[in-house]
């Protein structure tokens, strides 16, 4: 199995049971602000893993490619921050995990607009289903 593969299923399981960690997690502490603080503090496991992977300090880069990382980084984090709020909102998780988790079809279309990066016509036909999937979602 190749390493990117391997990656990606590994992305999967842990985003999988994320979503169902989180809105226990809410219930449990009751403020949205605790839930967000403590799991931030998996920042320092991210950290130490990279790190591992790599083998070097990741304070040796640009002050170019830190600001844009930095950027990556708070659109994640904010983005993080409205989806505790919305579970914070009563929003149930079978239906706001999924939900959020289309973004990568928003992400296609900002690549195209933004990078220059082209969609074949099965891609599209794939974006548009997933818009349809927000609307059934939603309503």
């Amino acid at each position: 199995m190749e390493r990117w593969l391997v990656y990606s299923l590994l992305c999967l399981v842990l985003w999988g049971f994320w979503g169902v960690a989180l809105k226990e997690a809410e219930a449990r502490l009751g403020e949205w602000y605790k839930v967000y603080f403590a799991s931030n503090l998996a920042v320092v496991v991210a950290v130490a893993v990279v790190g591992a992977i790599y083998g070097r300090s990741l304070l040796s880069m640009s002050v170019t490619n830190a600001m844009t990382a930095f950027l990556a980084g708070a659109l994640g984090t904010l983005g993080y921050v409205f989806l505790v709020l919305s579970l914070k909102a009563g929003g149930p998780a079978s239906i706001v995990i999924p939900l959020t988790a289309l973004y990568p079809a928003l992400t296609a279309v900002a690549a195209v607009i933004l990078l220059g990066e082209s969609l074949s016509a099965r891609q599209a036909v794939g974006i548009a289903l997933a818009m349809l999937a927000i609307y059934l979602m939603s309503t």
